[in-house]
């Protein structure tokens, strides 16, 4: 059975509590998970590799991703107790994927890359990190993240189903979320100034358009499907209000001048329940996904106590993790 991700974990970008190379008395204990005591230079490590941001970032943001490290600390613990283990070979394998990076400065995770500056950590020599702590940091992070992904697969997704019933009992209260929204299909045209699309525009609404003959290549370029609110706000307005095979007149974006063509506009309809029973199902299970993991995490979090230690952060933390001075 295919994995769903649960919406309140990110499972693609995991911290080990192996990291980092600090004394004692320059990295303070930040979060205890039970009996596990996690370090300012981890967690800071942490939030590099899911910002990939320098600077300053503000409290809501950092206390967020504080909730988020913890979530997954506690997802490592339950697979540890479940007896999930990761072979040398897949660690091995997964490490030097996520090392094929834009550059030898940087490390390669799967959406963004963190220069090693942004990392957090002790001071730096010319090559970045110090000596050693890369390799542990990405093999710390590579086995937590197969961990979780082995753990949702194998004990919490295990068995997950649903009925036609259920599907129906889903379908029926909710038709109006199951519709199809009315969409259009665009191309555009770039300009360089308002004056020359102007032009253009005019000979469009004269009705000098593309022969179709094959002759001359279409000047328009495909640009995708959109539902109303997906496009700035200057574009969804002049779009919207046009048939299929209709040009807008010059639009300013922050790219440019367009004109921009409906090539095809569909009109909101109410659809059946079987056009739509492969979005039910995914809907219905993602929930059931989400319900399952976070019982996991209240379960572990009874069984093993979260602390955040706010003296010794260097934010003020603003979550809803219990807080001690």
């Amino acid at each position: 059975m295919s994995r769903f991700p649960a919406a309140p974990i990110l499972l693609l970008a995991l911290a080990g509590a192996s990291c980092g190379n600090f004394a004692e008395d320059e990295d303070p204990v930040v979060i205890s998970v039970g009996e596990r005591d996690v370090t300012q230079a981890v967690l800071d490590r942490f939030i590099a590799s899911r910002t990939g941001l320098g600077g300053t970032l503000d409290a809501p943001l950092l206390s967020a991703l504080l909730d988020e490290f913890v979530r997954e600390r506690l997802l490592v613990i339950a697979a540890e107790e479940e007896g999930i283990e990761i072979s040398e070979v897949q660690l091995i394998e997964e490490t030097s994927a996520l090392r094929r990076g834009p550059g030898p400065d940087a490390v390669r995770t799967e959406d963004f890359a963190v220069p090693p500056e942004n990392a957090g950590g002790e001071a730096q020599d010319a090559g970045g990190e110090p000596e050693g702590a890369d390799e542990d940091w990405l093999r710390s992070r590579v086995r937590d993240r197969l961990l979780v992904d082995r753990l949702m697969d194998t004990v919490v997704l295990a068995g997950l189903e649903v009925t036609d019933e259920t599907l129906q009992l889903e379908f029926e209260p909710n038709r109006a979320f199951y519709a199809r929204p009315e969409t259009v299909t665009l191309s555009e045209r770039q300009f360089d100034n308002r004056e020359s699309a102007e032009a253009a525009a005019g000979l469009l609404r004269e009705g000098n358009r593309p022969s179709g003959d094959g002759e001359a290549p279409d000047p328009f370029l495909p640009v995708g499907t959109f539902r109303r609110g997906e496009l700035p706000d200057a574009v969804d307005e002049a779009v919207f209000v046009l048939d299929s095979g209709d040009t807008t007149d010059a639009v300013e974006t922050a790219a440019g001048f367009r004109i921009f063509r409906v090539d095809e506009r569909l009109p909101a309809a109410s659809l059946e329940f079987e056009e739509v029973r492969d979005v039910v199902r995914l809907t219905v299970l993602r929930r059931e996904a989400d319900a399952r993991v976070q019982a996991l995490l209240e379960d572990l979090q009874r069984r093993h106590p979260v602390r955040v230690h706010t003296a010794n952060l260097t934010f003020p933390y603003v979550g809803p993790l219990p807080k001690v001075e």
